[in-house]
């Protein structure tokens, strides 16, 4: 192939300075059971701990302050103590964090359109931009 009919993906792979495939580093992050949702729910504006629980069937407190820890760890979000009594504490997307938004709208956009009847009741292919309109 020459360089002009290359993907994008495949430049990127023929590059010498590329040391791991970029997409499976990222879905080592988000493809962890339960971290992709912690992350839909900060997007949603759900920042509390026992708001995570609530909206997110199935997570147990053990892993949810597990995959917490891990995201604070990989600089995804921060932790901030609103109050101190009763403690009160608030997770927060960092600049990192943030870029996961435009990754989960491809996602759902791709589900939106090419899986339809899994994500709408009446099984009809949607966009982003139709929802919004």
């Amino acid at each position: 192939m020459t360089p002009e009919n290359c993907s994008i993906l495949e430049t990127v792979y023929n590059m010498p300075e590329v040391k791991s495939c970029p997409i499976e580093t990222t879905f080592r992050i988000i493809g962890k059971r339960w971290t992709v949702l912690i992350i839909r729910e900060i997007l949603r504006g759900h920042t509390q701990f026992n708001r995570f629980i609530e909206n997110i069937d199935g997570i147990t407190p053990k892993v949810l302050t597990e995959r917490l820890r891990e995201l604070e760890a990989l600089g995804i979000i921060r932790r901030k103590i609103v109050s101190e009594y009763p403690v009160k504490i608030e997770y927060r997307l960092t600049d990192i964090g943030e870029g996961f938004e435009e990754v989960l709208l491809s996602a759902a956009s791709f589900s939106m359109k090419y899986m339809p009847k899994v994500v709408f009741k009446d099984g009809k292919s949607r966009t982003p931009k139709m929802i919004l309109d």
